[in-house]
């Protein structure tokens, strides 16, 4: 499995994410969503009976990790965003969509290539610290200085410490922080 492919992958589809809710809103963008969702979990279904469904059986093929369920971290990702678009204000979704794609990349490419001090689930401080500086250069373009440190700290120690799939926690983590920030 290639981890700078399978992350590289991971940034520009979830930049994708990000750029679809910037540009259809919040409504255009839960349908569209939540329909993929749902022909993510037939692509999957087929896969998983052993039908070679074609570009997608050959992207699991290429960037998956050995999992138990196949596209789990990809169906993560779009529930976490249906999520934080259903609840909380389109632009805090906007943010968190944006956090979990450069973070996520940035810290596991970053700790690939450069880590060598271990602190907390196998990961670097090497690869933290470069995503968490890279999401907050890249959160410039959408929230206020003020707020950048925080929320990118917030989402960095989110994806250190989660006790679960990281791309279903990064974002409300996000929109929770956004949330609590005054006006």
């Amino acid at each position: 499995m290639n981890e700078y492919g399978r992350q590289a992958v991971h940034l520009i589809v979830g930049l994708l994410i990000a750029a679809v809710i910037f540009a259809t809103g919040a409504e255009v963008s839960l349908m569209l969503f939540t329909g993929g969702l749902l022909a993510g979990f037939a692509v999957l279904g087929l896969i998983a009976a052993g039908k070679k469904v074609p570009f997608f059986s050959g992207m699991l093929d290429a960037f998956e990790r050995d999992v138990r369920i196949p596209g789990f971290g990809a169906i993560c990702f779009v529930v976490s965003t249906v999520f934080c678009l259903a609840v909380f204000p389109e632009e805090y979704a906007l943010v968190g969509v944006v956090s979990l794609a450069v973070l996520d990349s940035v810290s596991t490419m970053a700790g690939t290539a450069f880590g060598r001090h271990r602190i907390i689930n196998g990961k670097t401080w090497e690869g933290s610290l470069a995503g968490l500086v890279a999401t907050a250069v890249v959160l410039l373009l959408f929230i206020s200085p003020l707020y950048v440190v925080v929320v990118a700290v917030a989402a960095a120690i989110a994806e250190l410490i989660s006790p679960v799939e990281d791309n279903l926690v990064i974002p409300p983590v996000v929109c929770l922080v956004l949330l609590m920030l005054p006006a």
